[in-house]
């Protein structure tokens, strides 16, 4: 069983049902799932990831789930700060003939390429980079993420001001690889939680 249908039968969905609230799918770190409500990514909601550089490790964070996704449906991914490196998303799983690089040439474009995978039934998650968003574009996205059941991530910078995310992130590089600390979840401030990827 792939791990998108393990996801869908634990949350108790049956083929051809809209999914349960509570869908998600394994991050692929352990501590990780332990810290996040329902133990992994949840479905339907723009996950809000915060880094403190770009380049410091943070995709290493999603690949696990990205490669699962890709074996069942598009990875949009809109805006990415540095070139695809197409060997090393291939050894890590992911699907390359599922991928799909968006370049938009302004931040509206941007947006409408967001809200077309978060809503595209062909699309299993969509990861965006924004150096800017509006609080009101942010929640635009989230209700269509919402909408569409889809996996989404949205990578800003560390020192924008916070989004109304029902989970967020806040990724810093360290010596063990990517400190993860749990910043926001379920629409409530949480206290600090610091997992070592």
């Amino acid at each position: 069983m792939t791990p998108l249908a393990e996801a869908w039968e634990r949350a108790g969905v049956r083929r051809g049902a809209a999914p349960a609230a509570a869908a998600v799918i394994p991050t692929g770190f352990p501590d990780l799932d332990g810290c996040l409500e329902g133990g992994g990514w949840p479905v339907g909601v723009l996950t809000e990831l915060r880094a403190s550089r770009a380049g410091i490790g943070e995709m290493r964070l999603l690949l696990p789930v990205l490669a699962a996704l890709s074996r069942e449906g598009w990875l949009v991914w809109i805006a990415p700060p540095y070139r695809p490196c197409a060997p090393a998303l291939a050894a890590h799983g992911i699907v390359l003939d599922h991928l799909a690089v968006v370049r938009p040439r302004t931040h509206k474009e941007a947006l409408w390429a967001v809200s077309q995978g978060l809503l595209s039934p062909a699309v299993g998650a969509v990861v965006t980079w924004f150096a800017d968003i509006r609080d009101q574009e942010f929640r635009v996205l989230q209700r269509q993420a919402a909408e569409g059941r889809r996996w989404s991530f949205c990578f800003l910078p560390r020192d924008l001001a916070p989004k109304p995310s029902r989970l967020r992130l806040v990724l810093e590089s360290a010596p063990q690889g990517v400190r993860v600390t749990l910043a926001r979840k379920a629409g409530r401030p949480v206290a600090p939680l610091i997992v070592a990827l």
